[in-house]
């Protein structure tokens, strides 16, 4: 059985950033992300972009009505959560899967919960390990974030992977 990891919005959004969406898909990973966040005006990616994510394997996942329920009771227990957090949660539980997400308080409770829950640096990782891509890929996503003042990813984690991938790929 392939893991699953669903995606949110700020990680795709970095992903998008660091140049890093168009390799994702060939992890061997099943991606999932749910519609409402697919939806988000937040996310500045392109009809192409998607199609070309979605011919590469990218699950979209509409909520059933119950999911939309269950979500909606994380919210009114979690108000602190937005919506798209919480469809994100539920999606992840629906598909006994990773959560994918930057967002502190979402990881907070998810791991609480007993979900696995990584972020986009793990999935630096996960690329390396896979060898889906020029590490000389990676250490520009790095490097793009570090300089980025909306990317709120650990500035040492990232030049802990600069001193680890960068020798190699430069």
């Amino acid at each position: 059985m392939t893991c699953v990891i669903v995606n949110d919005a700020c990680c795709l959004i970095d992903l998008d950033k660091g140049g890093l969406l168009d390799v994702i898909c060939a992890l061997p990973y099943r991606l999932v992300v749910p519609l409402p966040v697919r939806e988000s005006e937040l996310l500045r990616i392109s009809d192409s972009q998607w199609r070309q994510l979605d011919g590469a394997g990218l699950v979209t996942h509409d909520l059933m009505p119950e999911e939309v329920g269950l979500a909606l009771d994380l919210k009114s227990r979690r108000p602190a959560l937005s919506a798209n957090d919480c469809f994100c949660y539920v999606t992840a539980v629906v598909h006994s899967g990773i959560l994918l997400t930057g967002d502190a308080l979402l990881r907070k409770v998810a791991s609480a919960d007993g979900l696995r829950v990584h972020g986009v640096l793990w999935l630096v990782d996960e690329l390396d390990k896979a060898g889906v891509c020029p590490r000389k890929l990676l250490v520009e996503a790095l490097r793009l974030w570090r300089a980025d003042a909306t990317v709120f990813l650990p500035k040492q984690e990232i030049a802990d992977r600069l001193t680890r991938l960068a020798g190699v790929a430069l």
